[in-house]
């Protein structure tokens, strides 16, 4: 099948393909979503190729996302195919392969000589939003959650520093501290920033909604200061975000960790979360 360059108008015939990978395909499409198939120099905005038959139907994806992230739903070899694609246009560089981890690892191929920040393969987790087991420290008042507002982006910015540093693998810089405090007031803006509280209303956890379709949630960027860590704030903030998605009528979760996170495999496993598979995230130095 050719590769063909998606353009504003096929985006019902790209969902209804990616809809058949759910739980790896979140990222591609919240973001589709979001700005549809523009490519901007903007956030969420992306150029995508794809395989697709005689009939117009997709037969596979992959996009090269405004942040230079490949984006990938595809098989392995078909992957390679997509992603050259987009190098062959040369005029965007490549930070991260995300995905499936067989076709992400496929793709890794095509970058021998690039540093590695993160090589990761991460558990893949779902969780049916009414088997969600609610901690007891939000039900008997220890902790409370809420959406982060306009008055927690300065702390809220340091914090993602700190997640960019220990989980991205990423150096301390002015572009890092300037990217993390657009993320957040991104974040905050669009009510997909969640903190959860102690009696005194002071954050101590947070996490996100970082990808979103009617029907299900992703969470990501969660974290809790080193300080805090150890007494459940994290499980608690991920259930605030996952009580707001199921309030606007999201029935399934997605999320993802490294399988070597002991504690956030622990901490998800008792929030109901199952484990599904495997989920690819290479970032390129």
């Amino acid at each position: 099948m050719p590769i063909r360059l998606l353009l504003p108008g096929d985006e019902g015939r790209l969902d209804a393909y990616l809809a058949r990978h759910p739980a790896t395909s979140m990222f591609l499409r919240s973001n589709v979503r979001r700005v549809g198939l523009a490519d901007r120099a903007e956030r969420y905005h992306a150029r995508y190729a794809a395989l697709m038959d005689g009939d117009g139907a997709v037969h596979g994806v992959v996009s090269h996302a405004w942040n230079g992230n490949l984006l990938i739903q595809a098989e392995p070899d078909d992957a390679i195919g997509l992603a050259g694609f987009h190098l062959a246009a040369g005029d965007r560089a490549v930070a991260g392969i995300i995905g499936p981890l067989p076709a992400v690892r496929a793709v890794q191929t095509l970058f021998p000589n690039r540093p590695l920040l993160k090589d990761g393969a991460d558990d893949l987790f779902d969780l049916p939003l009414s088997d969600l087991k609610v901690p007891a420290a939000l039900t008997d008042g220890t902790l409370s959650w809420r959406r982060a507002d306009a008055g927690d982006i300065s702390l809220l910015s340091v914090w993602r520093v700190g997640y960019c540093l220990e989980t991205l693998g990423e150096a301390d810089s002015a572009d890092l501290h300037a990217r993390a405090a657009a993320d957040v007031a991104a974040w905050v803006a669009a009510d997909e920033a969640f903190v959860v509280t102690g009696a005194d209303g002071v954050p101590l956890s947070m996490a996100t909604h970082n990808a979103r379709v009617p029907d299900t949630v992703q969470i990501g960027g969660v974290w809790t200061p080193v300080a805090l860590r150890g007494r459940g704030l994290a499980r608690a903030a991920v259930t605030g975000a996952l009580l707001a998605a199921r309030d606007d009528g999201a029935e399934t979760a997605i999320l993802f960790t490294g399988k070597q996170n002991e504690p956030a495999r622990r901490a998800y496993l008792s929030l109901g979360f199952r484990i599904i598979g495997d989920y690819g995230i290479v970032l390129l130095g």
